[in-house]
């Protein structure tokens, strides 16, 4: 049990705490992170504050590298794109999976070399496919014209995405491989996209796949597996070609709530790796594309708690942050949990609606959670919330977006600086000069 805090509320601190990163300790009711309080990171860095732990995300790379050393793990950046993560992921051998121009900037910037970095999108844009060459970036083809424009664009390597029909468990809106799908071929046209790629003189070096995010169990995956190495046969029956990489996707789910339950990362990736050895005997690279895992329960958000109030019978804590920084309750319904970081060994007072300053009604982070009696200036911690944050964060209202660090063996270092009402400005031409 990583807490030291007493266990007679009705806070749940010491079961909230598995929710948080792997340093996490509730020590003399305060929230401790890889040695730092809770409090003074928040002196120190203004809220609201995503907190990143270094050796959780550590811990999350290793486990997916030990699935199979000879597997290229990629990150998938757009669930945080940030140079000093993306740089701390390099060096331990990890690569990149972008599907823009931005992103790849990041991940040329944090020093991630071509050969580990994976290239989607399902509308490339020919800038795009130029920047992916001069990376020498693996480029996934989209769509059947995309051979074309890449071999024009000068790319060398590609790999073709397969939509396999398959409904994942998850919210709608994140599912990516189902019949209606906008990413990737059905199985026909896959093997015609090799066909013509082959034609074109690429390097088609396999096949990719991906289901979804926030997936909470293995079934659809492994049958996403099966459904490519189909593929694959009639690749190599039909065209006398074999796939040497096969791309199995991320995807997977952290826990959000106490109600959630997910596989273990480790298991999860050897889980499919096993599943293609059994039906693909040839050999073949995989690559994993993690995002989420790597990072979402690596990180957690502080707030400063305002205005405190009832009315018709709900009690609402205010926050100084909402839905410009974390939209996902809006966007997908999602749950959260949350303790006061000051205050957290604490009994409850009841349940209480941590509600957003933003001008919309929705602007609600949790409906429900139960705290000590919130006051003024109290900091509320809420976890696994690395991932799909910041980077679907906004300005809306005219709100700065928050700052981020990591932290490590008692220091913090600042790995996204808080935005200004300048930073705000800066792009609009009657505010120059």
């Amino acid at each position: 049990m990583r807490t030291s805090s007493t266990t007679g509320g009705a806070t749940d601190a010491p079961r909230l705490i598995d929710l948080f990163p792997a340093t996490a300790v509730v020590d003399g009711g305060e929230l401790h992170l890889g040695g730092m309080r809770a409090t003074t990171l928040a002196e120190a860095f203004g809220t609201p504050l995503v907190v990143y732990c270094r050796e959780t995300i550590l811990a999350r790379a290793h486990a997916y590298a030990r699935v199979d050393p000879d597997a290229l793990v990629v990150y998938g950046t757009k669930a945080f794109p940030n140079i000093a993560l993306m740089r701390l992921l390099a060096a331990e051998g990890l690569g990149a999976d972008v599907s823009t121009r931005g992103e790849l900037e990041f991940a040329l910037r944090a020093g991630v070399p071509g050969d580990r970095l994976v290239f989607h999108g399902n509308n490339k844009s020919d800038e795009e496919l130029r920047a992916a060459a001069a990376a020498g970036a693996f480029v996934v083809l989209d769509a059947l014209d995309e051979a074309a424009r890449a071999r024009a664009a000068g790319v060398q390597t590609v790999l073709v995405r397969v939509t396999p029909g398959i409904e994942a468990e998850t919210h709608r809106a994140i599912r990516t491989a189902h019949a209606e799908s906008k990413f990737g071929l059905v199985a026909g046209d896959a093997v015609a996209a090799v066909r013509e790629a082959l034609a074109a003189g690429l390097d088609v070096a396999g096949l990719h796949v991906h289901i979804g995010s926030q997936l909470t169990r293995a079934a659809e995956s492994l049958l996403a597996v099966e459904r490519l190495v189909d593929v694959a046969m009639r690749c190599r029956e039909e065209l006398g070609w074999s796939p040497r990489v096969f791309d199995l996707g991320g995807g997977l789910a952290v826990r959000h709530s106490l109600a959630d339950t997910v596989p273990d990362a480790e298991e999860f990736a050897r889980e499919l790796l096993l599943r293609l050895r059994r039906h693909w005997h040839e050999p073949a690279q995989a690559i994993f594309e993690p995002g989420r895992s790597l990072v979402g329960q690596a990180g957690f958000t502080l707030y400063r708690i305002g205005v405190v109030k009832r009315t018709a019978g709900v009690a609402y804590a205010a926050i100084d942050g909402g839905m410009s920084d974390n939209p996902r309750p809006q966007l997908y319904g999602s749950r959260y949990e949350a303790l006061l970081a000051n205050r957290a060994d604490e009994p409850s007072s009841g349940a209480y609606r941590i509600a957003g300053k933003h001008c919309e009604s929705g602007d609600v982070l949790i409906d429900s959670v139960e705290l000590p009696e919130p006051r003024r200036g109290d900091l509320l911690a809420v976890p696994a919330t690395g991932a799909y944050t910041l980077a679907m964060a906004s300005n809306y209202n005219g709100v700065p977006r928050p700052a981020a660090v990591l932290v490590a063996d008692g220091e913090a270092e600042l790995i996204r600086r808080r935005e200004s009402l300048d930073d705000l400005l800066s792009a609009e031409p009657s505010n120059q000069g």
